[in-house]
């Protein structure tokens, strides 16, 4: 099964990003981990962590770096109002 493109996107704090998918689900996703990654590390600057587009239903960054949808949906956390308080 394939999972559904990514359709809106916003930063919020500590490297977390809010993903809302094609079939509506909301999903919190933690870039943490990817940034000690070459093609990820211009990412620990806010200001290109926030540099990014949706195309073909992921999210690219304007430095390069991109991941799957699959990746964003499968290890996203499901989105519930008190996980923005974290």
């Amino acid at each position: 099964m394939q999972s559904p493109d990514v359709i809106k996107a916003e930063i919020l704090k500590d490297y977390k990003l809010l993903i809302t998918f094609s079939n509506k689900e909301k999903k919190i996703f933690d870039m943490i981990s990817y940034l000690k990654y070459p093609v990820f590390k211009p990412l620990r600057s806010e200001e290109e962590l926030k540099k990014f587009s949706i195309v073909d239903g992921t999210i690219e960054w304007k430095c390069g770096a991109d991941l799957s949808n699959d990746t964003f949906y499968i290890k996203g956390v499901s989105f519930q109002e008190s996980l923005l308080e974290m």
